[in-house]
């Protein structure tokens, strides 16, 4: 495994164990967590066409963006290149929505890099604790699903997780390119 590879997983087995140390505190507080995934959308096109470090300053820029949007009491990750996820104490499903909606119009919002003007969207999935995940591992995947279907109905867009998401089989179909 290269070091990139092991960068991300420790930094996504630091933020699942965020993850649980929230779930205790929300479980003891009787409260409820949401756990957003965080995707920048087509943050690989902006690498490809205008380079690796003008990509790298959008994503920063978007990091803080994202860490202002959910405030000081939330805890925040970066997963992947373009991957973040944030766990945050909420009441309900619509103060998920809220923090979602205004995350997406602070990422839309263009970024200006040495006098280049770069606009990307992002995707959201909601996770929710207790209503929709049991631990750590069940909100995660929870939003992360709840992402994918954000991604596949067209980005720049939350999706909050629908049934509850305790196992069961994802089966993706993926169909041939169409014929050039």
């Amino acid at each position: 495994m290269d070091s990139a590879l092991d960068a991300w997983a420790a930094n996504r087995k630091l933020f699942h164990e965020r993850v649980e140390r929230a779930i205790a505190g929300a479980r003891a507080a009787r409260s409820a967590l949401a756990l957003l995934h965080i995707d920048l959308d087509r943050i690989g096109q902006v690498n490809h066409l205008l380079g690796r470090e003008l990509a790298d300053r959008v994503l920063s820029d978007a990091a803080v963006r994202i860490a202002q949007g959910i405030g000081p009491c939330a805890a925040l990750g970066r997963l992947a290149a373009d991957d973040f996820a944030a766990v945050i104490e909420v009441r309900d499903l619509d103060g998920a929505k809220k923090i979602a909606a205004a995350l997406l119009e602070h990422c839309r919002t263009p970024y200006l890099i040495d006098c280049i003007t770069v606009t990307v969207t992002a995707s959201i999935g909601i996770g929710l604790y207790p209503a929709r995940a049991r631990d750590a591992t069940s909100l995660m995947e929870s939003a992360q699903l709840a992402l994918f279907r954000a991604k596949i109905t067209g980005r720049d867009r939350f999706y909050p997780g629908g049934a509850t998401c305790y196992g069961g089989t994802v089966r993706w179909a993926i169909s041939p390119a169409a014929p050039s």
